[in-house]
């Protein structure tokens, strides 16, 4: 398998070692059917009806009591196991329907300033755990509809939700669980594209690790594997000191490829895995930190290197600064001056960040 293929595939969170049905796509696999179909058996016990729950829910708005909050966690449950379950292709729908209407009135309800359970906590810990997980990329919406209401009652929030939410999920996000980003999200980003740039020869190398020694670096599968790992750990938790400063080591080491890369390599270098590792760092949102006094710097000096963004060099440059600033805080003004493979890049970041 080539490298690129396999970050790929690591990236996307997919391979699965399970033998069971793959529901979601089509493998094009052949395969053997075993004497058991491995079902579970298990019959629901308890049925369920929207119009039921809403009114359990309205009843712990109007009369919040022992019972009628316990009820309501038993709603919150109920409705969370659904979206766990939902057919991802039609949850869309689901949400804009009574559904969704009903999760809305459940995270506008008292049950939300209550402190969860430990049963409830243990829920939400597992929830936020298969968020990290890449075998479980292509359920991501249901956990984070799933994972929504058990979240915003403790005030845990996503990184960089214009990015990781999908965008018919994301006004409610904001509502129920960060009202503050409200205001950020509807202001037009800053364009960082100084109008007379100061001229700046070179800057002191953001990293020592340069050249061949850090190409090996992104030939190492075993090192590409830890990379995937400390993005997904900074998705799940932004506050690891141990992850930001290797994650800020990581993305200096990127960096600094694109300030040596050659005019004429710039396209060869963004196909193998440092522009895919570059994609996501940047995705992430990580440029937002600044874990040391190197990022300050690199922040402060690399705009004044890119001048006139139709030079090979300053797109190199463009994407080495993209890596030090929140997704979606650098724009392009004049997109056609860029060669057209760096210009669908740089639309595709900023439209993922908008």
């Amino acid at each position: 398998m080539g490298m690129r293929r396999w970050m790929l595939q690591r990236l996307a969170g997919l391979g699965s070692g399970s033998n069971r049905f793959e529901l979601l796509h089509n493998q094009g696999e052949e395969l053997v059917l075993p004497q058991w179909a491995e079902l579970d058996l298990q019959l629901s016990e308890r049925p369920w009806s929207v119009s039921r729950m809403s009114v359990l829910l309205q009843e712990a708005a109007l009369q919040p009591s022992v019972v009628t909050l316990q009820a309501a966690r038993q709603v919150r449950h109920r409705l969370s196991t659904f979206w766990l379950e939902a057919p991802t292709d039609h949850l869309e729908d689901l949400y804009q329907g009574p559904l969704g209407s009903l999760q809305q009135e459940l995270m506008q309800g008292p049950l939300m300033r209550q402190v969860l359970a430990r049963d409830e906590r243990q829920w939400l810990d597992q929830l936020t755990a298969a968020l990290s997980q890449p075998d479980q990329k292509p359920r991501q919406a249901n956990l984070l509809v799933a994972w929504m209401p058990y979240a915003s009652a403790i005030g845990l929030t996503v990184v960089d939700p214009s990015h990781a939410l999908p965008q018919w999920l994301l006004s409610d996000y904001v509502r129920f669980c960060e009202p503050g980003l409200e205001e950020e999200l509807n202001r037009p980003m800053a364009l960082l594209e100084p109008a007379d740039p100061p001229q700046v020869e070179e800057i002191t190398p953001l990293s020592n690790r340069r050249g061949e020694e850090a190409m090996a670096w992104f030939k190492d599968e075993a090192a590409l594997s830890r990379v995937v790992a400390l993005i997904n750990q900074y998705g799940l938790n932004p506050a690891d000191q141990d992850v930001l400063e290797e994650l800020s080591g990581l993305r200096s080491v990127v960096a600094q490829l694109w300030l040596d890369v050659e005019p004429e390599q710039l396209k060869t270098l963004f196909d193998t895995p440092v522009g895919l590792v570059t994609q996501s760092l940047i995705s992430s949102g990580f440029g937002q930190e600044l874990v040391d006094d190197d990022d300050e710097r690199a922040r402060r000096e690399l705009p004044g290197l890119m001048p006139d963004l139709s030079d090979p060099q300053a797109q190199a440059v463009l994407l080495a600064l993209m890596l030090f600033y929140p997704s979606g805080a650098v724009t392009v003004e004049d997109p056609s001056v860029l060669p057209e493979w760096l210009g669908v890049v740089v639309e595709s970041l900023q439209s993922a960040a908008g």
